[in-house]
């Protein structure tokens, strides 16, 4: 899974977007569920400029097709 995260940030470098990880375990665990209503992980957020909700990601495909078509559409 993770390769497929690598190969996402590489297909939209220079496009403007950014590729993050965000790791949920300690004490970023109850900011992941207060925050950012997340309850179980991987979950793929979008965040959108100029916005401070995120968008979840709703698929369980983790491939860097469906993953580029999902950030494609919003942006």
């Amino acid at each position: 899974m993770e390769e497929s995260y690598v190969n996402l940030a590489e297909n939209l470098a220079g496009s403007g977007v950014k590729v993050g990880k965000f790791r949920a375990d300690g004490d970023e665990k109850e900011y992941a569920k207060s925050e950012l209503g997340l309850g179980s992980f991987p979950t793929i957020l979008f965040f959108p400029k100029h916005s401070f909700r995120p968008i979840k990601y709703p698929s369980e495909k983790r491939d860097v097709d469906s993953l580029l078509a999902f950030v494609n559409a919003l942006k």
